[in-house]
């Protein structure tokens, strides 16, 4: 049935009631508070079980190391031969045992886009307007959101394209630590069997990359970013996305002389736009890629920290870029940082090292007693455009315990 009214009805129906305020029992406020309490002790239990068998395979990783190197030298009659040596000095000098770590998982989100979060298919609408953040309610379904839409079986209908075989999620460690310099962050995670794509000549959309990482960091001056973090640039009309316009709409636009459009439409934020459609009302496509304003008043939002700072490494060709979006997505610019990836074992690692400070527009300087938005996603299996693996928003900050992504001191 609720397919079946108008937007105006559904509006209508939902709006909050006065006539039906009424007073907090006590009893329910006493009930939650134990409740709170009992999931903070669980959760704590949880997390010191973790952390303790983290270090019980830390401790059996460290000792088969110290037992093969006291053998190194001095083989017996009839050894193995020796393995290969898989190991190699990193110039980016960090102590890591001083980080912080946590493990975050991602997944795949198909074209849920800002305009689905803010429309009428998604029930967590109304709360997520009102503050809360993705995380919050979705944190213990993160694999199964992933799996349904990977599979086509989400009701949503948000994934038109199925890639047979593609996984729907995965947990990715992140280590991070600073100085007084610079902020380094180690991503980590076990590398996907190959799905080849149906719709791709030769199964992979871009095959010079096997893996791509990307990480953005906003301020709380951005739209929706203290909750979406990164999610607040992903738009219905950008490029492989279902309302995308047409090659020869974008190049015969007016707007073709400020955006680059000969890729499509890329990412932006709502700040540079004088409207998005949200409903899609008498066949509007969604989102707002032609309704850019005025340069002015796009400079305007790049002065009052308005912007994405985007950072995001190539494995194949070995390129970092340092960029940001607001009007459009540029990938250039940014102050850059030095990079370290490898694949071993069936594991990535991707070691980045940034400096904290930046006077470059479109860098978001890392200081003290900040916290930061910060999301980020990777493009697994040689894929490209909206088919990788994303997070959700979270928090980064220097030696703040409240903040998901903790760097530590050296």
């Amino acid at each position: 049935m609720r397919d079946k009214l108008t937007d105006e009805e559904l509006e209508a129906l939902e709006a909050p009631n006065p006539k039906f305020v009424r007073e907090i029992p006590e009893i329910y406020t006493v009930g939650l508070a134990k409740v709170e309490a009992l999931e903070a002790e669980q959760a704590a239990i949880a997390k010191a079980d973790k952390e303790a068998q983290k270090a019980a395979e830390q401790e059996r990783i460290d000792a088969a190391v110290a037992k093969a190197l006291a053998t190194v030298g001095a083989p017996k009659a009839g050894a193995l031969p020796e393995a290969e040596d898989t190991t190699s000095a990193s110039a980016i000098n960090v102590d890591w045992s001083k980080a912080n770590s946590v493990d975050l998982q991602v997944f795949y989100p198909g074209t849920a886009s800002m305009e689905w979060i803010l429309g009428r298919n998604h029930g967590g609408k109304r709360a997520f307007t009102k503050g809360d953040r993705c995380v919050e309610c979705h944190s213990e379904e993160i694999a199964d959101i992933g799996n349904l839409i990977v599979t086509g079986e989400s009701d949503k209908e948000l994934e038109p394209n199925l890639i047979p075989g593609k996984r729907g999620s995965f947990p990715v460690a992140i280590n991070a630590t600073h100085d007084n310099e610079y902020l380094y962050l180690r991503f980590s995670w076990a590398e996907g069997q190959h799905a080849p794509v149906p719709f791709v000549d030769g199964g992979k959309m871009d095959p010079e990359n096997p893996m791509k990482l990307a990480f953005m960091l906003a301020t709380d001056d951005v739209e929706y970013a203290d909750r979406a973090g990164c999610w607040a640039s992903c738009h219905a009309d950008a490029n492989s996305m279902p309302d995308a316009p047409e090659k020869d709409v974008l190049l015969g636009s007016d707007l073709a002389s400020r955006l680059d459009l000969n890729s499509g439409v890329t990412k932006y934020l709502a700040e540079t736009r004088t409207d998005i459609e949200l409903k899609g009302r008498g066949g509007k496509p969604l989102g707002g890629w032609d309704k850019l304003k005025d340069q002015s008043e796009i400079d305007k939002s790049m002065a009052s920290n308005q912007y994405l700072d985007l950072l995001r490494y190539k494995s194949g060709t070995k390129a970092f870029e340092d960029g940001d979006i607001l009007a459009q997505r540029n990938m250039h610019g940014g102050q850059g940082a030095e990079v370290e990836a490898s694949l071993k074992a069936g594991t990535w690692s991707v070691i980045i090292k940034r400096k904290l400070m930046s006077d470059k527009a479109g860098d978001i300087s890392i200081e003290p007693g900040k916290v930061y938005n910060f999301g980020f996603a990777i493009h697994d299996d040689y894929s490209s455009a909206r088919y990788h693996h994303v997070s959700f928003g979270y928090k980064l900050a220097l030696d703040n315990d409240t903040a998901e992504i903790n760097a530590k001191a050296q």
